[in-house]
């Protein structure tokens, strides 16, 4: 069984915390729990226009494409 799952991470420099705690990552992090394994990857870094956003300084998204065997 495969699942596309896609992630986007937009930060500004004064987020704080853990890391596995934003939103983006809780889902990803629990269906790798249950067992789902990483297939593949495509990673985009999305440019951003500083003079409408300037606190935010990246934005990073991803496809991750996700395997996990057919249970019986």
């Amino acid at each position: 069984m495969q699942k596309l799952v896609y992630l986007s991470n937009s930060r500004d420099y004064s987020e704080q915390g853990n890391i596995n705690e934003n939103k983006y990552f809780k889902e990803i992090n629990g269906l790798l729990e249950q067992g789902w394994k990483v297939a593949h990857l495509t990673p985009n870094v999305v440019e951003i226009d500083n003079n409408q956003n300037p606190t935010q300084r990246e934005s990073f998204a991803v496809f991750v494409l996700l395997e996990k065997d057919e249970e019986k």
